[in-house]
């Protein structure tokens, strides 16, 4: 758990600094360089209790809802080597890279696209509708240029991205994320992937599965190739259209492995209505079902939005609203407990 190391320091700093003869110093310095073996055995200790914490943090979500007989069925077929994570921006946003309604806004700032007209297309949830206007007004060069600068920097991994190679050792991974943080954090684990792939490759993980290697599909490309890259309307349209190879892979794919989202709205994107015409064409009982961690933001009707999800072969377990990061590692540290 040496990831959680910069968060005790904040523990140990959070009573301010220490001044000795005009000059400054971090109590959890003080105490490596003087006392190094008291330093560790209490980081230790903090450990452990972050762990009880959180260990109460899970029982609460597991005990709201119908969350926990559907976070058992989960556990099951991740012991059974049945389900594959699926991992979005809310698992890179802790670590310094925006969401996709902040990375549009912020390059709204730089085009000439109008306030009301950006607004009114993500109200209406059509991002990648949004990335096209934007594309359109800035030109290829200088759109793909400020894409690039925000997506491929060096972050530091901060939070329960940390936990993934933990949680899902030797498992394959897709994520729909631009970024390098999951490469990183997986390599700096030891558990480096045999092939990364990317977008409109993504038939290529089809016989790296069959040949038993081990990739990360990155389904939607990486930030420096446009290439094989999947965010403008045409690139969707090209990539998730009937003959697309993403919908391609998600028809075979999903006879075979239930998904984990984590980090995904799930907001009535392709993704979403990619599956549920699978699952309209084959039937739910014959595929997989599906699990989802999500946000229960106030307003939304549970019920319903359950139903929609459904369609999709998707059964969510909520988590309260706010409490993202916390939730999601209380929840990756109650899957790696013995069933």
């Amino acid at each position: 758990m040496e990831f959680w190391r910069p968060k005790y320091h904040e523990y140990l700093n959070s009573e301010g600094d220490v001044e000795i003869v005009g000059s400054t110093f971090q109590r959890s310095r003080i105490l490596k360089e003087l006392e190094p073996e008291t330093y560790q055995l209490s980081f230790e200790d903090w450990v452990e209790e972050r762990k009880s914490g959180l260990c109460d943090v899970a029982n609460q979500v597991l005990g709201a809802h119908d969350n926990a007989r559907r976070f058992e069925a989960l556990k099951k077929a991740l012991a059974s080597q049945n389900a594959v994570p699926f991992l979005g921006a809310g698992l890179s946003m802790p670590s310094g890279y925006p969401g996709w309604t902040q990375f549009l806004w912020s390059l709204q700032e730089e085009s000439h696209v109008k306030e009301a007209d950006l607004e009114s297309i993500l109200s209406a949830g059509d991002y990648e509708g949004a990335a096209q206007l934007i594309h359109n007004d800035l030109g290829s060069a200088l759109f793909n240029k400020q894409l690039q600068e925000c997506f491929d920097r060096r972050c530091s991994a901060i939070g329960s991205i940390n936990l993934l190679p933990l949680a899902f050792p030797d498992s394959n991974v897709v994520t729909t994320n631009f970024d390098k943080l999951l490469e990183s954090v997986f390599a700096g684990q030891s558990q480096g992937f045999d092939q990364i792939i990317h977008g409109n490759n993504i038939g290529e993980a089809l016989r790296i599965l069959n040949a038993g290697g081990r990739y990360l599909l990155k389904m939607h490309g990486s930030c420096e190739s446009v290439a094989n890259r999947v965010l403008l309307r045409d690139e969707y349209n090209q990539a998730y259209g009937d003959d697309g190879i993403v919908g391609r892979f998600f028809s075979r794919f999903l006879f075979g492995k239930s998904l984990l989202f984590i980090g995904c709205s799930l907001v009535a994107d392709r993704t979403i209505r990619t599956m549920e015409k699978v699952v309209e064409l084959e039937g739910a009982h014959t595929l997989p079902q599906h699990y989802a961690f999500l946000e229960l933001k106030s307003g939304v009707d549970r019920v319903e939005r359950k139903k929609a999800l459904a369609k999709a072969n998707i059964f969510p377990i909520w988590y309260p609203e706010g409490e993202h990061d916390e939730s999601i590692e209380a929840l990756l540290l109650a899957l790696m407990e013995a069933p």
